[in-house]
C-alpha cells in the first residue's frame, strides 16, 4: 500500500528561515565570495580575456633570448597566439 499524501504545513505554506540560519548563512558564505572574488581577480584575465602571462611582451622578449641562447625555437612554438 502507498502511504498518505504528506500532510500541509499549518498556514500559508511558507515558514521564513530562523535569525540564526540566516546568520550562519552569512557567516559561511563570506568567505566562499572572497575566495570567489580572489581568484576572480588574480585569474579573471585568463580565463575571461584569454590573456596569459607569456604573452606580456617583456616576457615574450625573455623567451627569445632564451631560443637564441640555446639556438632553440622551443619556448615560442607551442604558444597559443590569438
Amino acid at each position: 500500500m502507498a502511504g498518505a499524501h504528506h500532510a500541509r504545513p499549518a498556514g500559508a505554506g511558507f515558514v521564513p528561515p530562523h535569525v540564526h540560519g540566516r546568520w550562519g548563512a552569512k557567516l559561511m558564505m563570506a568567505p566562499v565570495w572572497f575566495f570567489v572574488m580572489y581568484r576572480t581577480y588574480h585569474d579573471g584575465p585568463h580565463h575571461f580575456l584569454h590573456k596569459h602571462q607569456w604573452e606580456e611582451p617583456k616576457y615574450l622578449a625573455y623567451l627569445e633570448e632564451v631560443d637564441k641562447k640555446y639556438g632553440t625555437s622551443y619556448s615560442t612554438d607551442n604558444m597559443h597566439h590569438h
